[in-house]
């Protein structure tokens, strides 16, 4: 992927606030060199002889939190040698690029998000899931990016409203799944601070995809909310719209009216809970985001179902994160959202804590799924120590046509995605031996059943990792790792891999 291609959205960002905004970017390059033993780097079924993988990585952060222009990136290459002889199924490099980035045109009036990202993703659900970077099995890279204008505008005390259009692109290196690129406009008008007991917001949303393989569709919807406020900390709400999903000729049109009766209850500033019931095409439907945090614990539980995409996941994933646990804790230090992500990623970087909790696999697909999804996490901050514990559960059954996916890897089996069900469980640990350094152990099980076929996988991945911080540029590390499961079509066959890395990073000035 050009990287001219990879930086054109946010240069527009860049291009657009640039104008008024003061000069306040911040450049940290650095650079991280790591070597590792692996008893088996491809994660062969059919077994593997060690080596030894020398990595470096170079990085680059930019940094602007000036008053027109707010942007988190980073970028990073790894590059990577071998002992004796190159395996099949593993890479030579792997580049990784991140960036999200918010521009003010006009104060309270235009305003333009940005977003970019290169990242390596699971092919397939029934394969290996790869947790080390140079492992090319089951694996590919996958690049987005979405450019976003809106308008905002205030209607005295009545209203406010924001008109949206995004235009984002997801592409892969793999032919069988379909380069893709959408176009959506959205809507948005809801009551204003003179509706004191009433409240009321009006919802509109059109989408059109442009798959080189499943072809065109189009998504419309419509809400209308109604809120009731109660009480100061309760409000009852109901809703309805309707519905209109046209899957192009590998799939047909579905649509239906929709409607739902719910409450928000925040009994404090650190609880809220949210949840409805309600109807929509498919059949029932409900819904539940709840938050308590207090000084030393956040927990977090949450119920959605909808209808996705491999794509729109790429695009705005659905999982609970490290950095969005950690999110709640530090949103009174850290107002800016732009500020309190580079806090957070400093922090789980000094602790070594995973940047992941427990995910449903993002499997490639071109077909259109209903997803139903349940989570729940909890993490534990001590003086001299942190715990994470999250779960996942998800059921995804696919809406169009198996013909789409005709080439890809996990279309070798009939019916295997047609109707799927992952569940996942993360636990970490990490205790802060010094001022200086810590150690995390960590751990995750994950299963995957396909619901028509009865094919399962089951992977387990265990951690180890003893970190020291030098000096204020200087850090390293000592990693310890157990990664094992099955494989679909190798009759039952299981892959593992045993390694030790040792690494250190250096943060130029």
């Amino acid at each position: 992927m050009p990287a001219i291609e990879l930086a054109a959205p946010l240069a527009m960002v860049f291009l657009l606030a640039a104008p008024g905004a003061r000069a306040d970017i911040k450049v940290q390059p650095s650079v991280n060199a790591r070597e590792t033993y692996s008893t088996n780097p491809s994660l062969s079924t059919d077994g593997s002889n060690g080596q030894f993988i020398s990595e470096l990585s170079p990085s680059l952060t930019i940094l602007d939190n000036s008053p027109r222009l707010q942007f988190l990136g980073r970028v990073t290459e790894h590059l990577y040698a071998y002992s004796g002889k190159q395996q099949p199924g593993t890479n030579n490099s792997n580049l990784n690029v991140t960036g999200n980035g918010k521009g003010t045109l006009v104060q309270d009036l235009f305003y333009v998000d940005g977003n970019v990202s290169r990242t390596t993703q699971a092919v397939s659900a029934f394969g290996q899931q790869y947790q080390n970077g140079y492992t090319s099995s089951n694996s590919d890279n996958i690049t987005t990016y979405s450019i976003s204008p809106y308008l905002v505008h205030r209607f005295g005390p009545t209203a406010q409203g924001q008109l949206r259009y995004t235009h984002d692109s997801v592409k892969g290196a793999r032919a069988q799944f379909g380069d893709s690129t959408g176009n959506a406009l959205t809507l948005n008008l809801s009551s204003g601070p003179s509706f004191t007991r009433i409240g009321w917001q009006l919802q509109a949303y059109q989408q059109q995809l442009d798959n080189e393989i499943a072809g065109k569709s189009k998504t419309e919807t419509a809400l209308a909310t109604l809120r009731f406020i109660a009480r100061q900390d309760l409000s009852l709400y109901t809703t309805g719209g309707y519905d209109k999903y046209d899957y192009g000729p590998y799939g047909g049109i579905t649509q239906g009216k929709s409607y739902s009766l719910g409450f928000t209850w925040t009994p404090s500033a650190r609880t809220n809970i949210d949840a409805s019931v309600g109807h929509r095409y498919f059949g029932k439907t409900y819904s539940l985001a709840a938050v308590h945090r207090s000084r030393k614990t956040v927990w977090t539980a949450g119920y959605h179902d909808d209808i996705t995409t491999t794509r729109g996941q790429f695009l705005r994933p659905e999982s609970v994160d490290t950095a969005t646990l950690l999110d709640a804790s530090f949103a009174s230090a850290f107002p800016d959202p732009i500020a309190r992500r580079q806090a957070i990623d400093a922090y789980i970087r000094a602790l070594g804590l995973p940047t992941s909790v427990a995910n449903n696999i993002n499997y490639f697909s071109n077909r259109l799924f209903l997803q139903k999804q349940a989570t729940a996490s909890v993490l534990l901050n001590g003086s001299r120590s942190t715990a994470i514990l999250s779960f996942n559960n998800t059921k995804r059954q696919a809406l169009s046509s198996a013909v789409t996916d005709q080439g890809l890897a996990s279309a070798a089996i009939p019916d295997l995605n047609d109707n799927t069900r992952q569940r996942a469980i993360t636990a970490a640990f990490n205790y802060r031996l010094s001022g200086r350094s810590s150690a995390v152990l960590s751990a995750s099980k994950s299963h995957v059943l396909s619901l028509d076929t009865g094919l399962e996988q089951d992977q387990t991945f265990v951690n180890f990792v003893l970190s020291r911080q030098f000096d204020r540029n200087l850090s390293g590390s000592v990693e310890l790792r157990r990664n094992q499961g099955t494989v679909f079509g190798t009759d039952g066959r299981g892959y593992h891999e045993n390694a030790v890395s040792a690494s250190l990073s250096y943060r130029l000035q």
